[in-house]
């Protein structure tokens, strides 16, 4: 959700300068266990408890939630604009993202990338980390095994453009928005 999301700054890295935790104390939250909630195989609600006492949180495991979520408001409106343009050419515009449940469920609804996606493909849905194959090759199922010259993904991870182009599709890297424009005209053109 990076082209779609602007975050300025990572959970871990806000919440240890708001709160005065060390990063140290945090990380491993995302390297353990909340790889699996990637993944769809823990509950982040349930995983996330094990830490509100070391972190210092004072509040609920939804209130945290919130605290966090809530850096994911910020929208690049010039990318949502150029995906309804793209929508009303006939074109079906996906979003696919390495989350968990929570968070997905909080872009869509709460902030409203819903209206904009004919579909979402998360990582906790299908089960299976962007840098899977598998993962790829689940959306090009769920997508109906169409010419996969027909499916162009974006990323701004080039580890994930490097695993769509091994999947056969066709994919580009992310950097600007500027640069998205121009690469794809040449898209549109074909």
């Amino acid at each position: 959700m990076g082209m779609v999301i602007k975050r300025e700054m990572r959970f871990s890295i806000r919440y240890s300068k708001e709160f005065g935790v060390p990063v140290d104390k945090i990380i491993p939250f995302f390297q353990n266990e909340f790889q699996l909630c990637l993944i769809g195989k823990a509950d982040l609600k349930e995983e996330i408890q094990k830490y509100l006492k070391s972190w210092h949180w004072k509040g609920t495991t939804d209130e945290l939630l919130n605290y966090w979520f809530s850096n994911e408001k910020n929208v690049n409106k010039e990318m949502l604009d150029n995906i309804h343009e793209l929508k009303s050419l006939g074109i079906k515009c996906f979003i696919s993202t390495q989350n968990e449940k929570y968070i997905v469920d909080y872009v869509l609804n709460s902030i409203g990338l819903k209206q904009y996606f004919d579909r979402i493909f998360a990582t906790s849905e299908i089960g299976h980390l962007k840098s899977d194959q598998k993962f790829w090759q689940s959306i090009y199922e769920q997508l109906g095994n169409p010419d996969k010259k027909t499916i162009l993904c974006w990323d701004d991870n080039e580890e994930f453009v490097k695993m769509a182009k091994d999947a056969g599709l066709l994919a580009e890297h992310y950097t600007n928005f500027e640069d998205y424009k121009n690469k794809t005209k040449k898209y549109l053109n074909n």
